[in-house]
């Protein structure tokens, strides 16, 4: 057996010495007639530089069926050797046994040399032999070991089954196996390369998924290369300062991972303590807006202080001619810059009034970077939108039909542009005093009068409750535009997406101050939001009237996908239609459903997904995960959960150290 030492010269900047690891199976066999005898060595041999270099045997485990060996196999002295004796005296009889290949330094390793020796041609054909993975693949030249890390393989020797002859005589032979370890180069250790080889060795712990996938803007694609990874121990990233947990692979050799925290003493373990972050108040106020105010489009936040302050300002006054100016931005309720509660203008109330959202520093999970409603505003379909634009909201009431009036109502309506009046046409019926029910079903439209003309006509849903009442619930519509307008409008529009909802603007924030000079890490992967209607039932205005105004986006009796149908939902800093600041985004439904590993999904609140579920009577939901990991729970997005932001590292981030554990993460610098 030979020991190969080699030399390299590096720059200054990386002057470092190259170690490598010998591994040499030496096997002298005896062929015969009834039986068929080996002697197995494993013998590891180190040239040692500096204690940082250590690849070593562990864990050494005999597989169940092999033959009793005269000497069982075992770990020798120094952990760098293995030897046993066994005896096969019958065709199909072997024996295997699986060992971990561990490296304990802090020097990257891989595989330079795999080479198998000695097999001579009358030998051939009684033999086998192999070194391989647990998950069957075979040791290959360049298969990274990291510091930190482990490969567990499978050594194997046995006589073959399956034999038209046997040899007449005994065959002598040595059979040497090398597998040579050498210094990995940094350059080549990067975040795509230790995922493919965690593909390749445990594919136990990733599943692959081949249905629609949706990772770059206007390119749906059946997926080639997206993994989602449940492994407990090989997903921990340490990224930026932050603890971070890998969701799955995308098509474009990126890896999605979601925010877990701040690092203590270097580990990312779930038993952190809670840490100070972004925290909503729990209700969302109607507040009165008094004269004008200083607005910022986003803020930056001071956990030490525990105060805010606006960045972009500009001064804004909330009336019927100017509100729609200052929705989606921050202030102060003041001319200042700096306060320790911060509002969000989330919606319209009226000409005086805000629905406004309140944020405070205060305490949270360590997973999250704060916690927020989805949208404050939670009474239109439009503010299931990761961002949004005109918004219709559902009102509910009663009518009094006092005796004498009339109430008409109407399946279709015209416009008259000249006097910017509707009048209902089609299929009518007025509602009495003395009235029961509407007889037809599909009268969706009324001006709330007796004439059926109308500045506004309302969409909606009615039925007669009682003597002289009518329970509506509406939508109020002008300028000519019906109810399949308003939903354009809403969901679908090449507008649609204009203003932050309450969530995005967190995310926001918190990236612009703690991942912006990080961005070249990053790739930029479409974070879909979903808006695609499965059922409209409740917004039909050919369709029978209903109890509420129901809509669907996302049925579970739907395919999941990672496919994302509309332009405007595939949000990315590329995307005209839905263009990030920054690329981040949020996990969505689909992406739980497929990685369903509760310990990855898993935080002491629940958190937010990016994918809406439904508007219902007159108030919208979206998917979020519970306390055990699941996300088959749907909340109206006033509702103020957790904040778990999502990016996707590119293929090329550089991993220095680490093996993927809790305690001791992956680190990309």
């Amino acid at each position: 057996m030979s020991r190969l030492v080699k030399r390299r010269k590096f720059t200054n900047r990386n002057k470092k010495i190259v170690f490598m690891l010998s591994i040499c199976v030496l096997l002298f066999i005896t062929i015969g007639y009834a039986y068929l005898s080996a002697s197995l060595s494993i013998n590891g041999n180190t040239t040692i530089a500096s204690n940082s270099w250590d690849i070593h045997f562990a864990n050494l485990s005999v597989t169940s069926g092999s033959v009793t060996a005269s000497a069982p196999a075992a770990i020798q002295s120094g952990n760098t050797s293995i030897s046993y004796s066994v005896e096969l005296g019958l065709p199909g009889e072997y024996y295997e046994f699986s060992v971990d290949v561990v490296n304990g330094g802090t020097i990257p390793g891989k595989v330079s040399l795999v080479n198998i020796q000695g097999i001579s041609n009358a030998a051939e054909p009684y033999l086998e032999s192999s070194i391989k993975y647990t998950n069957g693949n075979p040791v290959q030249v360049d298969d990274l070991l990291n510091p930190g890390a482990s490969k567990r393989i499978v050594v194997r020797v046995g006589y073959k089954e399956d034999l038209n002859s046997l040899p007449e005589d005994d065959i002598e032979l040595d059979l040497e196996l090398d597998i040579t370890y050498t210094q990995a180069d940094e350059e080549e250790i990067t975040t795509d390369t230790i995922i493919q080889e965690l593909i390749a060795e445990n594919s136990s712990c990733f599943t692959k998924y081949e249905g629609q996938v949706t990772d770059q803007v206007g390119q749906t694609v059946t997926a080639q290369n997206v993994y989602f990874n449940k492994c407990a121990d090989k997903r921990n990233i340490k990224f930026a300062g932050y603890c971070w947990q890998m969701i799955r692979t995308t098509e474009t050799g990126g890896t999605k991972m979601i925010y877990n925290g701040e690092p203590v003493d270097g580990k990312c373990e779930s038993s952190r303590a809670d840490h100070k972050g972004i925290v909503q108040d729990d209700e969302v106020e109607e507040y009165t807006m008094n004269g004008s105010y200083l607005f910022g489009s986003s803020f930056t936040y001071d956990l030490d202080n525990d105060s805010f302050t606006l960045v972009e300002t500009s001064t804004g006054t909330w009336d019927d001619y100017n509100y729609e100016d200052v929705i989606g931005k921050y202030t102060c309720m003041s001319n200042s810059t700096t306060c320790t509660t911060i509002y969000n203008i989330n919606g319209y109330v009226s000409d005086t009034e805000a629905l406004v959202t309140k944020y405070t520093i205060d305490t949270l999970d360590y997973a999250e970077i704060g916690k927020s409603s989805y949208n404050a505003n939670s009474n239109s379909p439009a503010t299931v939108g990761y961002m949004f634009n005109k918004v219709y909201n559902v009102m509910k009431g009663e009518i009094v039909v006092h005796e004498g009036e009339t109430i008409k109502f109407g399946s279709e309506y015209i416009y008259n542009p000249i006097t910017n009046r509707y009048t209902l046409t089609g299929i009518t019926e007025e509602i009495a005093y003395s009235s029961t029910e509407l007889e037809q079903d599909n009268l969706h439209y009324t001006c709330l009068n007796a004439s059926g003309e109308c500045v506004n006509i309302y969409f909606g849903t009615s039925f007669w409750i009682s003597k002289h009442k009518v329970n509506i619930q509406y939508i109020s519509i002008s300028e000519g535009k019906g109810v399949e307008d308003a939903l354009n409008e809403m969901l679908f529009d090449n507008d649609v997406n204009r203003h932050n909802s309450s969530i995005k603007g967190v995310v926001d924030s918190w990236y612009a101050q703690n991942l912006f000079d990080k961005t070249n890490y990053l790739e930029d992967a479409v974070y879909c939001n979903a808006r695609n209607i499965v059922d409209s039932a409740g917004w039909d205005s050919d369709g029978p009237l209903n109890s509420d105004m129901y809509l669907d986006f996302n049925s579970r009796a739907e395919e999941y996908s990672l496919g994302c149908l509309n332009g405007t939902d595939q949000f990315s800093t590329a995307n005209n239609l839905a263009k990030l600041a920054y690329p981040v985004g949020l996990i969505n439904s689909d992406e739980v459903y497929y990685l369903s590993s509760t310990s990855l999904l898993a935080a002491k609140e629940y958190y937010w997904n990016l994918t809406p579920v439904d508007f219902r009577s007159y108030s919208n939901s979206v998917w979020f995960t519970d306390l055990e990991g699941g996300s088959f729970e749907a909340w109206q997005s006033y509702m103020n959960l957790g904040v778990r932001p999502v990016v996707s590292l590119k293929s090329s981030a550089l991993i220095t150290k680490g093996s993927g554990s809790e305690i001791d993460p992956w680190v990309v610098e």
